[in-house]
């Protein structure tokens, strides 16, 4: 009995001294989620996954409204290094987002504990920052443990829409746990580029205050398989320095979109000259849609940039555009509980797309029961649900009572033409000729990020407004704030009679 604990403390004490000379340092970062071990941890530039805790708080501002990611593995395949963590990430309303985690490591004779609570936010609408408090402890049995607390730092900028750039300073102060054992500071630099439609590149530059410079480089490349299906596919390397050799990862993921919900699983394979291999399976929850301008309709763009302020006639332009139209739009109302893609796809707004997800979604529900279910249909808004009501009907009997007159067509081709006569987008009408009341009024072309918060909106929401300015260049109407995704309707509705168009 006395001789197998004897081995047991001589086996483990030298399992210790091996990994933490070899494989990492206490509380050195580690491969502990599948989704960033794919690109080989170089995933300083990420911002969809609550794993930004760990890498770079600044990354959660963009993550989904509340996130949650768990990953359960064993270091290399070693039972001595079982390694469990837990995260998530949720939105603060106004106030930014704030992420947590907790990483425990280690087996019974030996515990690294990490607690880690970070907090991020936005400065204008192209830099987001964020920091962390981490309260690191270790126990080893019959030696007692020691905590103390650590900072992290770090910063996104998007310089350009398919560029994002991070810098992130870990562990800012250095903790010093013994005299022959710090906490190293590290200075990361990355960077994420998208190079074509689901396609990413990942670079991260590594240096540390006792290490000379590393990289990391991933590559991702996400399918959309189909409605409900995302496929990910991951390659990563990290290069060599004088004291550890090359690292190579591979990884996939899949995603599963249910209503407001995306499921989560991810798998990645880690190789290392020296300590062979390493599978990691993490699993993840995303609640509400990342914060992104995301396109309810297809607004027609290239009309509108051939636009110009010569147009004399404003009955003209509407006129053209009625006529144009008027071949297509349906000529009696659409059974929208018997129409074929094709009968679908003729209305207004709809493409073969569109048209194709509605005929998908009324075999899963069995029949539509009101107009209204239509807003569950991905890509069908509110907006487009107004153009395409006074052609639908639910059964056959009120198909016989409804009739569609060619005046009541151009009149609501005139009404919901993007309202964009309404508000007279074409026609630029000095500030000398406007009308104003006692109330300021402001235009939503030139309204600023103060101004749009004293009207009531959250700091999300106001992102989400200057982001669709600045992908579709101007407002034509008031009501284009009903299509971006997050706006409350009830804010827009108390303060649009404060707004205008120019």
């Amino acid at each position: 009995m006395k001789c197998k604990l004897i081995y047991t403390f001589t086996f483990t004490h030298l399992l210790i001294y091996i990994f933490a000379s070899f494989l990492y340092p206490l509380f050195e970062e580690k491969e502990i989620f599948a989704n960033s071990c794919g690109v080989c941890s170089a995933f300083s530039a990420n911002e969809e996954s609550p794993v930004a805790v760990y890498y770079n708080p600044a990354g959660l501002f963009n993550t989904p409204k509340y996130a949650f990611y768990f990953s359960n593995t064993n270091l290399y395949n070693l039972p001595q290094l079982a390694n469990n963590t837990f995260c998530f990430s949720s939105e603060l309303k106004s106030l930014g987002k704030v992420g947590f985690m907790y990483n425990l490591f280690g087996f019974e004779l030996y515990k690294e504990n990490l607690l880690n609570i970070a907090y991020s936010n936005s400065v204008g609408e192209k830099i987001s920052f964020g920091f962390s408090i981490k309260s690191l402890s270790v126990d080893i049995k019959n030696y007692g443990g020691k905590s103390f607390l650590s900072y992290d730092f770090g910063v996104l900028a998007k310089p350009y829409s398919n560029i994002l750039c991070s810098v992130v300073v870990k562990d800012i102060f250095s903790a010093k746990i013994a005299e022959d054992e710090v906490v190293n500071r590290k200075l990361i630099v990355g960077s994420k580029i998208k190079l074509l439609r689901g396609v990413f590149s990942y670079f991260d530059f590594i240096k540390s205050s006792t290490e000379s410079i590393f990289a990391r480089i991933g590559e991702e490349i996400k399918l959309d398989l189909n409605e409900y299906f995302t496929g990910i596919l991951r390659f990563g390397i990290e290069t060599a320095t004088e004291f550890k050799p090359a690292r190579y990862s591979f990884g996939f993921g899949i995603i599963y979109r249910l209503s407001k919900m995306d499921f989560v699983f991810d798998y990645a394979y880690l190789t290392h000259s020296v300590l062979g291999e390493q599978h990691l399976f993490s699993l993840g929850i995303n609640i509400g849609k990342k914060e992104e301008v995301l396109e309810e309709i297809k607004i027609i763009k290239q009309s509108k940039r051939k636009k110009t302020f010569e147009v004399k006639d404003e009955k003209e332009v509407v006129e053209t555009k009625v006529v144009r139209q008027k071949e297509k739009l349906p000529t009696k109302p659409i059974n929208i509980n018997k129409a074929t893609v094709e009968e679908i796809t003729a209305l207004p707004g709809i493409g073969p797309s569109t048209a194709q997800k509605i005929v998908e979604y009324r075999q899963q529900i069995g029949g539509f029961t009101s107009l209204e279910q239509l807003l569950e249909v991905p890509r069908v808004g509110s907006l487009t649900l107004q153009r395409i009501k006074p052609y639908l009907v639910l059964s056959d009997e009120e198909d016989k009572k409804k009739v569609i007159s060619e005046p009541q067509k151009e009149k609501e081709e005139l009404k919901t033409e993007e309202k964009e006569i309404e508000q007279k987008p074409i026609i630029e009408i000095p500030p000398s000729k406007q009308s104003f009341t006692e109330e300021k009024k402001y235009n939503l072309n030139k309204i600023t990020q103060d101004e749009l918060k004293s009207l009531g909106f959250s700091s999300l929401e106001i992102k989400n407004i200057l982001r669709y300015k600045e992908r579709f260049g101007k407002f034509n109407s008031i009501e284009e704030l009903y299509k971006i995704p997050n706006i409350d309707r009830k804010t827009v509705d108390k303060i649009k009679n404060l707004l205008y168009v120019e």
